[in-house]
Formats: C-alpha cells, sequence, structure tokens
C-alpha cells in the first residue's frame, strides 16, 4: 500500500474534490519561473518530510501547425506559447527538481523525476508540427539529463488518451479511425500504473515509458526502447566519445 502528499500545480483548479490532508493545489502558469519556484516552496513546507521525492512535469497544450496562414498575403509569426508550456515550462520544471532534490539527503529522499513527452515525441505526426517539435525537446531533454547522476530521470509518452480536453465529435472521429486500423485509445489508468511502476523501482532511469493501446500490450504501457543505440554501431561510439568530454573549459 502506497500513500504519497500531492501537490497539483495548474491554472485551474481540479474539477474533483480531494482530501486537503493528502492534496494540495497551487495555482501556476508553467511558463512563469517565480510561480513554479512558489509550487516548490509550497510543497516543501506542506509535505509531511518537508522535501520532496518525485516530480512529474505534466503540462501540455495542442496548437496550430506553423504552416497554418501560409496562403496568406502577409507572412505572419507562428504562434509560439504551445512551445512555452509544453517545452519551456518544463525545463523550468525540471530545474527545479535538480535544484531542490540536490538540497535532501539521498539516504532520506527518492529523486525521481517524470517528464511527460507523448508518443507523437518519438514518431512523425500529421497534426501539429510545433506540437511534435516540443515533444521531440522534452524526449531530449531527458535523454541529456539521465546520465548526469543527480536524479533518476524518465520519459512518459502517451498515445492518445480520451480525456475532457477532446471535442466529442473529434473522440468519436477518432475512435472510428482507429478501430478501422485495429487500435483504440490508451487508457489513462495505465498512464497511472506506467507511473506508479517508475516511481516505486528504484531501478528505472533514463527509459521512455510509453501508453499504448492495450492491443499493443496487455499491460497497456511499455518500454520504448529507442533511447540507446545498438552495441558497435556509429552512434554507440559517438554516444561514449560525447559521454567522456569535459567540457569545462567553454562553458
Amino acid at each position: 500500500m502506497f500513500s504519497a502528499f500531492v501537490v497539483n500545480a495548474d491554472v485551474n483548479p481540479p474539477r474533483d474534490e480531494y482530501d486537503p490532508s493528502k492534496a494540495l493545489f497551487v495555482k501556476c502558469d508553467v511558463r512563469v519561473w517565480e510561480d513554479q519556484v512558489a509550487v516548490f516552496k509550497t510543497a516543501i513546507e506542506h509535505s509531511p518530510k518537508h522535501g520532496i521525492d518525485i516530480v512529474i512535469a505534466n503540462a501540455g497544450v495542442y496548437g496550430p501547425d506553423i504552416l497554418e496562414g501560409i496562403d496568406e498575403d502577409e507572412p505572419s509569426p507562428a504562434n509560439l506559447k504551445l512551445i512555452e508550456i509544453n517545452l519551456f515550462g518544463v525545463i523550468h520544471t525540471a530545474k527545479l527538481a535538480a535544484f531542490y532534490f540536490n538540497k535532501q539527503p539521498r539516504e532520506s529522499f527518492d529523486r525521481c523525476l517524470i517528464l511527460v513527452t507523448s508518443i507523437m515525441g518519438y514518431i512523425d505526426t500529421q497534426g501539429s508540427s510545433l506540437y511534435g517539435a516540443s515533444k521531440h525537446g522534452v524526449r531530449g531533454l531527458m535523454a541529456c539529463l539521465r546520465r548526469k547522476g543527480l536524479m533518476r530521470v524518465n520519459a512518459l509518452a502517451p498515445w492518445f488518451v480520451a480525456t475532457g480536453i477532446f471535442p466529442e465529435n473529434f473522440r468519436i472521429s477518432l475512435t472510428k479511425q482507429f478501430q478501422a486500423q485495429g487500435v483504440d485509445f490508451a487508457a489513462g489508468s495505465d498512464a497511472v500504473g506506467a507511473i506508479m511502476r517508475i516511481v516505486t523501482d528504484s531501478s528505472i532511469n533514463g527509459r521512455s515509458i510509453a501508453i499504448v493501446p492495450r492491443q499493443l500490450s496487455p499491460s497497456g504501457y511499455l518500454d520504448m526502447e529507442l533511447d540507446d543505440f545498438q552495441e558497435g554501431s556509429p552512434c554507440d561510439k559517438l554516444q561514449r566519445v560525447a559521454g567522456s568530454l569535459s567540457y569545462s573549459d567553454i562553458i
């Protein structure tokens, strides 16, 4: 049996009631550094252990493609709000997680950071290229942080999950398209199962766990097995060289 004190940081409060002795809501715009600092300080203040074991960077939105408007008479800049939330906000969270994890004794706290990317961070998408780029960026952040030795860093990469974010007509359309090709939505409960697997197994580090339709995995999640190179391959060689370099003279 596991228990936790949870701090939920979002621009909107949760719709469902929660036990204030086990959870706390803090209003936060992840794009704003000061908002995120306040979240971490509040979490430490109210935590029964006065520390943090697990951080999940989950904020994400969808938005227009960069090709939108190319038929207009005059060019217009891409709307980068999506990048600010999906990538810059995650970078703020990762920085703060590392900062506060580093202040805590290792023997008393786990140091687990989960970055929520997407299947679209691994495959091509016919949807928003900005969304896909942001999720590739989160994947890259995980890959760069996982070898630092400061904390466990893993990525969660969901397929489409039927949440309230989707308009009903879009959800119905996707359902028909998926079923015609032998798949379905991924389940939110399977995302929870994957997170529990990560946080309770301290040996898991530097992995991308995909949340997939049950047709592809009975558990609803699986290791992507795409974050490491075949031993002896050119990229494996370059990875080993890059990992041995010292950057002290240039940074």
